[in-house]
């Protein structure tokens, strides 16, 4: 049974992952001073994203490191990275900016950096199903998991900042936009790391 723990941990996660999604649904920029929503959102994150790091720990713990683990496992970590930045670009966090100007998206995050880091994760998704479908593990890179980390930070920071400081610090602003640009340059560079990789594992040999 204990084997079968990371496993459980990653179907926890899915789980946590619509709940997530749920909670941020009820909340609107325009109609703020209400419960929470915010906060309470980003703590079900961050326990997804430990429960993240513990799974992966005890498989490879336990010894017990299999082909559903590495497909599921990153899968989950990209519907709730994917999710979160899709509501990130959402009308809830649009607020009116001055008279004759277009409106403002609190989290920082623009359109285009959310549809870039969806076709990486989608692309490597495909290679990793591809390669594993062909008995050749595809397991995460130090880049993807560097790439992880930074997404989580960025949008938990963009998350705690439209809770907390949209009129606080400047810094907190310029923090904000820097792991953002951050991570979206990053997710794109890692995603031709996975690229060059897939070549090298799935190449045919010369005839």
């Amino acid at each position: 049974m204990t084997r079968h723990i990371p496993n459980l941990l990653t179907a926890t996660r899915f789980f946590m992952a619509i709940a997530f999604f749920i909670i941020l649904g009820f909340y609107d920029a325009e109609q703020d001073g209400g419960w929470p929503v915010l906060d309470v959102a980003l703590v079900v994150f961050l326990v997804a994203v430990c429960t993240d790091m513990v799974d992966g720990y005890l498989a490879r713990r336990l010894g017990h490191q299999t082909a559903f683990g590495r497909i599921a496992d990153p899968f989950v970590d990209k519907i709730i990275i994917c999710g979160a930045l899709v509501y990130m670009v959402g009308n809830q966090f649009l607020v009116l900016g001055e008279v004759g100007s277009a409106p403002v998206n609190l989290t920082g995050w623009q359109t285009w950096m959310v549809v870039l880091i969806i076709a990486r994760e989608l692309l490597v998704t495909g290679m990793r199903g591809f390669s594993e479908s062909h008995g050749v593990p595809f397991a995460a890179s130090w880049s993807g998991k560097v790439k992880m980390i930074l997404q989580c930070t960025a949008i938990s920071w963009s998350i705690f900042y439209v809770a907390h400081w949209t009129d606080g610090p400047a810094w907190t602003e310029v923090a904000r936009d820097v792991l953002i640009w951050a991570t979206t340059l990053f997710t794109g560079a890692s995603g031709l790391v996975y690229v060059k990789r897939a070549y090298d594992l799935l190449r045919l040999p010369a005839e």
